[in-house]
């Protein structure tokens, strides 16, 4: 179940069936290959991703989906596929405080909802802002003991360093991540690439990812890093790309 006014993300399901199919390969076939497991899902939606690699394997699946109604709908979603047991769910923006904070909607694609930071420029006329709450995932699971491998998701349309930052002791345990590098969000919400690139060399390795196929190696996440430089850092190139490290 998706909004109908979503033309993008879940207009791709109503399409084809599935969304990222090689993203839950990924993770589904080869990250939690041996069926166990934990998904940390940061900027999960309704659930495209935590649901098919929940179903197929036997990983537990942590949540997070700070806008309302794709929050609802998320829960509704793993109702639907009988999957209390192994998925929870948290309405809540992670970064660096816990608090209350603005989320900037977009009207036609659930995935690009984001907070409502942009320090470079006044968000465009008409952009309709919610409230949500906000968390910091270090807080969140303390005290908890994870099953590994410990798999985090993480695509928060610019706030990745921000929930980076805010899981300092949960990034010890992480084995694998999978993160959105996108310089010009970063700078919208105050943050730089080069502050993403530091905290991401804590990982030895790395990969790029793309639509077409799953990579065959990965390469020393410094080499990975230092082929970024496609990418201009100074906010005026809107490129981005889907990265691994592990």
């Amino acid at each position: 179940e998706g909004a109908d006014t979503d033309r993008i993300v879940f207009g791709t399901y109503r399409e084809t069936g599935t969304w990222s199919p090689l993203l839950i390969s990924l993770l589904a076939d080869h990250l939690f290959c041996g069926g166990e497991g934990t998904l940390l899902d940061v900027g999960a939606n309704i659930g495209l991703v935590t649901i098919p690699v929940v179903e197929r394997t036997g990983v537990h699946a942590i949540a997070f989906e700070p806008e309302p109604v794709n929050h609802e709908i998320l829960r509704r979603n793993v109702a639907r596929h009988g999957l209390w047991a192994r998925v929870e769910t948290h309405a809540v923006a992670l970064s660096t405080e816990p608090g209350r904070v603005a989320l900037a909607v977009s009207e036609n694609n659930s995935g690009d909802h984001r907070l409502a930071l942009d320090v470079l420029s006044a968000l465009p006329a008409g952009t309709r802002l919610v409230t949500v709450e906000a968390a910091v995932l270090d807080q969140v699971l303390e005290g908890r003991t994870l099953a590994g491998p410990l798999v985090m998701k993480l695509d928060t349309q610019g706030a990745e360093v921000r929930v980076l930052l805010g899981a300092e002791r949960t990034l010890q345990h992480v084995d694998y991540l999978v993160i959105e590098y996108w310089p010009a969000g970063l700078l919208r919400m105050g943050n730089t690439a080069e502050q993403l690139q530091r905290l991401l060399r804590g990982f030895p390795f790395g990969a790029f990812l793309n639509q077409k196929m799953l990579p065959d190696q990965l390469v020393p996440s410094a080499a990975l890093l230092a082929a970024l430089s496609w990418i201009a850092t100074d906010g005026s190139d809107e490129g981005f790309v889907d990265l691994l490290f592990a």
